[in-house]
């Protein structure tokens, strides 16, 4: 048995951390597993950025919301797999996961597009200070590297005096 730990209109999150959606009207609606692409948001950042899809994943018709609900918490769900919804879900990630993507919602709020707009909490915040604009080196060993243009090397001499 699942159990909804934290619910929004009708998106939810069961114990184990998935995210669910009930989908369609309320006298006719089903269940849909929704796939998250960017671990450690929060939930409300997930919803109000839009930053899950639907997986293929959908359980069989309800009658109501609540029915829906209690049917997944009490493991009466039974779930079939949609390969149209799941490449539809695909489609979005592909179009959502871009790192400078804004939902359309937040896009028309005051500050949008040609405001401040809200950053998006998965990217980091900018350095403060001058910083290296190559790529972190890989780890050593790890086969050909491209040598950083400023590194100073030292002699086998210099290293024996340390």
């Amino acid at each position: 048995m699942a159990r909804i730990v934290q619910r929004r209109d009708r998106h939810f999150i069961d114990d184990r951390g998935r995210l669910y959606w009930i989908n369609g009207p309320d006298n006719h609606c089903y269940l849909s597993e929704q796939r998250q692409w960017r671990r450690g948001l929060s939930f409300e950042d997930v919803l109000m950025w839009k930053q899950c899809a639907p997986s293929g994943r959908v359980s069989q018709r309800f009658r109501s919301v609540a029915e829906a609900c209690e049917a997944f918490e009490h493991g009466l769900t039974r779930w079939s797999q949609d390969l149209y919804l799941r490449r539809m879900g695909e489609q979005m990630a592909l179009h959502r996961g871009a790192d400078d993507y804004v939902p359309t919602a937040l896009q028309q709020q005051p500050g949008g597009r040609s405001g401040s707009p809200r950053r998006p909490p998965w990217l980091l915040p900018e350095p403060v200070g001058p910083c290296c604009g190559l790529p972190p080196r890989a780890a050593a060993g790890a086969g050909l590297e491209m040598p950083h243009p400023r590194r100073r090397r030292r002699s086998v001499g210099q290293v024996a005096e340390l």
